[in-house]
């Protein structure tokens, strides 16, 4: 590079910078004024802004001012409009409640009511336990004096006959007509009683003997000891046993030729038997075994409707055969009414012929004689002749009202 060029080149750079310098300086006179532009306008705006914050800050308070202005009238009328409505809405529930207050009242006066009548029936009641309790104590008494009067034997044999007599009374049987008490027959053996002896409607008799073992079964239920009671409770049950061989010795069936060869232990108590068999399954068996049936009152009442059924039956097939006799008799009564009926119809049939041949005897010769006698005495009257009879008697065709002879053939009246 040569030193011209080298100076151009200075030259050049010189001018460079001085077109940059003049640039850059006429471009930051511009910046400067652009700034001082926006600030002037930034200051207007800002005074603008102030005016407007200003404007706002009075029409705020202003605002302010009117609505608590409107809020101050707006509650004053949403308060009278609640008072009003309050006051609507109380008047409503006050009728409203006025019923219900009505119905608490009569509750009010039902439950005063309520109340009296409970302070009354407690009074009652307590008037009714005392007495109960009074009367519980009587019973009591007199409960130990029946149990005490029970454990004497000729005691509990009138209770065992008073029921027995009870239970026929019940089943509808007629003492001295279908049973008997207390019949005594002397055998070889000795004298036999039983408590009583059923009839029945074919002659034969079933007897009953009533027994009434109640000492242990009384102390059984008196004690609270479990084996006590379980002990006595067997002891009872033997001696029902013991009433079952004794009464099976006896053979009462044998009083009355054809009889059932069977007897009746009856027990007057429903719980006597029942306990008996809950000690003892097989007793009903062991009696049986014996010619011996063991019955309480609600057993015995059905066996003894059956009796008196047979009874009303065999009434029944008595009244049937006196019907039937009674039928038989009229029979042949009828038969010889008929035979007398007949002969009173051939009698009235004979009667009509010979009355119609008079008439006609009377009309051919009599009246004809008469009516000259008539004509030649010249007399105004004349002679009716009387009518014949035409009805003749009905005949008998029913075949019980017809005698044998006119069964006869050739007969008219035949069938």
């Amino acid at each position: 590079m040569d030193a011209t060029t080298l100076i151009w080149a200075l030259i050049l750079i010189a001018v460079g910078l001085a077109v940059g310098f003049l640039l850059g300086r006429s471009q930051a006179r511009s910046q400067a004024g652009e700034q001082r532009t926006e600030l002037a306008r930034a200051k207007a705006e800002r005074d603008a802004s102030a005016a407007q914050l200003q404007a706002i800050t009075s029409d705020r308070t202003s605002m302010a001012h009117e609505f608590q202005r409107l809020s101050a009238a707006t509650a004053e009328r949403q308060a009278v409009s609640v008072d009003r409505t309050a006051k609507a809405r109380l008047d409503q529930t006050r009728s409203l409640l006025e019923p219900i207050s009505t119905s608490l009242q009569a509750m009010n006066d039902r439950l005063l009511q309520v109340e009296r009548d409970r302070a009354q029936g407690a009074a009652d009641l307590r008037r009714q336990v005392e007495t109960v309790a009074s009367s519980s104590e009587s019973l009591r008494k007199e409960t130990a004096a029946l149990v005490t009067a029970l454990r004497q034997p000729q005691v509990r044999g009138a209770w065992g006959e008073t029921q027995l007599r009870r239970v026929v009374e019940i089943a509808g049987l007629v003492e001295r007509c279908d049973f008997d008490t207390q019949v005594a027959v002397a055998t070889d053996d000795g004298g036999l009683r039983p408590d009583m002896r059923v009839a029945m409607a074919d002659g034969r008799a079933i007897f009953v003997d009533a027994k009434t073992p109640l000492g242990n079964f009384i102390d059984a239920f008196a004690t609270d000891d479990p084996d006590q009671r379980t002990a006595l409770l067997g002891q009872y049950v033997k001696n029902v046993v013991t009433h079952i061989n004794q009464l099976g010795a006896k053979n009462y069936w044998r009083l009355d030729a054809g009889s059932p060869e069977m007897v009746i232990l009856f027990l007057p108590s429903d719980a006597l038997l029942q306990v008996a068999l809950d000690e003892r399954p097989d007793l009903h068996e062991y009696a049986a075994a014996h010619s011996v049936f063991l019955a309480s009152p609600s057993i015995l009442i059905p066996m003894l409707r059956a009796v008196q059924h047979g009874w009303k039956q065999a009434a029944f097939a008595q009244s049937a055969r006196r019907v039937a006799a009674l039928g038989s008799e009229l029979y042949e009564r009828l038969a010889t009414m008929s035979g007398h009926l007949d002969k009173l119809g051939r009698s009235l049939a004979t009667s009509v012929e010979a009355y119609n041949r008079t008439i006609g005897s009377l009309e051919q010769r009599v009246l004809v004689s008469a009516r000259r006698i008539n004509e030649l005495q010249g007399s105004d009257g004349e002679l009716e002749s009387p009518r014949a009879v035409e009805t003749s008697p009905r005949v008998m065709t029913a075949p019980e009202l017809v005698s044998d002879e006119d069964r006869r053939p050739g007969n008219p009246k035949a069938c």
